[in-house]
């Protein structure tokens, strides 16, 4: 503890009924109701004391300047909004910071909230390339670790700028389609000799999604002209240069009103009465993308993405065989150390086997599901 002495001058005697207990023994109210009080109790017992220390002049000055009184203030600013007269109220998600500024551990300031599908975590999330050559051990390549907040496709030409270092980049990187997008089919391929082999994003506009409506694939894009001709056979009149929610550029192609509203095919088209407009990445990437689509469909695709499977059994023996979801060190930098030491222990497991003569390990298939294989 710093500063015992100063700090039994300041303290309200109620503080040792509410903190003499450990947190772990921690009994919480029942009802949200009284958990909220506790918390904006605690709230204001924060703040009294980060008043105390910042103004009180008899408050060492070097408390001020510990990194763990930083890291109080900014978690308390976060967490509490407090009012004059000590006013203490728990802020709600609405009036939190973004998830990836927000702190989630009095232990680990790196640490953050990450939420993927159904998955809910606190930490990291690390990011695995291995080699798949079906006649050699698949060795792990690189370990990327990042906030767990990180965009897939934002880290992938970090990782190919790692690869191309160790004089490991492949010709295709087989990748879920987290990492893809239009600008990383164009970048990885240009500044890396990278294809990426991966299924695009699908199209969530409600005309590809019904199957039957006119979505951006259906409209024939003159690119030397700044046009867009629709199944109708109408052209458009207007081209707008803009920018995504992410900062990348984008065209909003318009078509007339008066056109749209008298067309046979606008049922199928726009529910849109001001006419119809499709938004498209500028054209190298937007015929990277068709071309990426494209392919995905073809049974070669199918063949060749079947690889890709061999990471999740990768990261599934980490996980279990290796415990790489635990953390045994606090920080971003001491938790990318030992997921590099975990690789490391998987690589030489794997050359072992390999020396020996242990065949890759399968697929298990339940009982009820290994009928259909015998029928």
């Amino acid at each position: 503890m710093a500063a015992p002495d100063w700090l039994r001058t300041v303290i309200a005697p109620d503080w040792f009924d509410r903190y003499s207990v450990r947190v772990e023994t921690y009994r919480l109210p029942a009802s949200d109701r009284e958990r909220t009080s506790l918390a904006e109790c605690i709230g204001a017992d924060g703040y009294r004391l980060l008043e105390t220390i910042y103004d009180d002049p008899s408050a060492p000055d070097w408390l001020r300047q510990l990194t763990a009184m930083e890291f109080l203030r900014q978690m308390w600013i976060q967490q509490f909004h407090a009012e004059s007269g000590w006013v203490v109220y728990w802020r709600d998600l609405k009036d939190s910071p973004p998830t990836a500024q927000s702190l989630h551990s009095p232990y680990d300031p790196d640490c953050r909230f990450g939420n993927k599908r159904s998955t809910q975590w606190v930490g990291y999330k690390v990011h695995v390339s291995e080699t798949c050559q079906p006649d050699s051990p698949h060795l792990i390549t690189h370990i990327e670790t990042t906030t767990a907040t990180s965009s897939d496709n934002l880290v992938l030409n970090k990782i190919h700028g790692a690869l191309a270092q160790k004089e490991c980049l492949p010709g295709e990187h087989l990748v879920d389609t987290g990492y893809t997008s239009a600008e990383q089919l164009v970048s990885c391929q240009a500044g890396y000799g990278v294809e990426l082999i991966s299924p695009v994003r699908a199209d969530l506009s409600w005309q590809a999604k019904a199957n039957q409506g006119f979505d951006a694939t259906a409209f024939e894009i003159d690119w030397h002209n700044q046009t867009a001709r629709c199944p109708a056979g109408q052209t458009s009149t207007k081209w707008k240069l803009g920018q995504d929610d992410h900062g990348n550029p984008h065209i909003k192609i318009l078509f007339r009103q008066k056109t749209c509203t008298g067309c046979d095919f606008a049922p199928d088209c726009t529910r849109d009465k001001t006419g119809r407009s499709i938004t498209v990445h500028p054209q190298v990437e937007h015929e990277a993308l068709q071309q990426a689509g494209a392919n995905q469909k073809t049974e070669a695709f199918r063949q060749e993405y079947v690889l890709r499977a061999g990471v999740e059994g990768t990261i599934a023996q980490a996980v279990q065989a290796f415990e790489m979801r635990r953390c045994r060190y606090r920080g971003l930098v001491k938790t990318h150390l030992q997921q590099v030491i975990t690789a490391t222990a998987i690589n030489w497991v794997r050359i072992a086997d390999c020396l020996m003569g242990e065949p890759f390990a399968r697929t298990r298939t339940s009982h009820f599901a290994a009928l259909a294989d015998s029928a």
